[in-house]
Formats: C-alpha cells, structure tokens, sequence
C-alpha cells in the first residue's frame, strides 16, 4: 500500500464504476424482463377476477328473484305477510334492482303496491 499509483486509482475507480454500471443494467434489464413475463398473468388474474364477480352477482340475482317469487306467491295467496317480510323483502327488492333485475318481478311489485298488500 505504500507505492499506490494514479494509475492504479484509476483502475479500482474504473473497475467500480463498470461494476455498478453492470449491475444497475442487470437489475433494470431482470424487471423489464420478469414485467413482461408477469404481465400476462396478471391480465389472466384480473380476467378471471371479473368473470368471478360476475358470477356470483348472477347467483345473487337468482337467488334474490326465487325469494321475491315466493314472497309474491304468499301475499297473493295468503293475503297476509308480517312486517319483518315486508322490510326484508323491500330490502331484497331494492338489491335486485341495484344487481339489474328488472322483470316481471318488477311488474308483480308494483301490482302488490297499487293493490295496498304491501
């Protein structure tokens, strides 16, 4: 150490700024490269993600629709429901329409709200 040159300084400075030099080009290069490979997963996911939501808003829907038929068939046939049915099924009705149901559900309803029965 004691006869250290200018020039051999500059190597080591040399040596160190192309060794950072590569390994910042390395890591830049590895995250574009696993981006793109990602990339594609990551619309898949998203994909099935939506069809998933999809989905279970449709179970819902049906779900929410058999109930409301069933409420529909007791007030028609038996002329009476208690007030917890009724706020329940007002509840229910109100995320059918949110979820897009507009059938003859929707036709049904009204009738029972003209006719006074709920």
């Amino acid at each position: 150490m004691e006869n250290i040159s200018l020039g051999q300084i500059a190597g080591i400075i040399t040596f160190l700024g192309v060794l950072i030099g590569g390994i910042t080009g390395l890591i830049t290069f590895s995250k574009s490269f696993i981006s793109k490979i990602l990339k594609p997963i990551d619309q898949k996911i998203d994909h099935l993600e939506t069809v998933s939501v999809n989905s279970r808003n449709n179970i819902e829907l049906e779900l929410i629709k058999i109930i409301l038929v069933n409420f529909i068939n007791d007030i028609e046939h038996n002329n009476y429901v208690s007030d917890i049915q009724k706020k329940s099924a007002y509840e229910l009705y109100d995320r059918y329409q949110s979820l897009g149901g507009n059938s003859y559900i929707h036709d049904c309803w009204e009738k029972l709200i003209k006719e006074g029965k709920i």
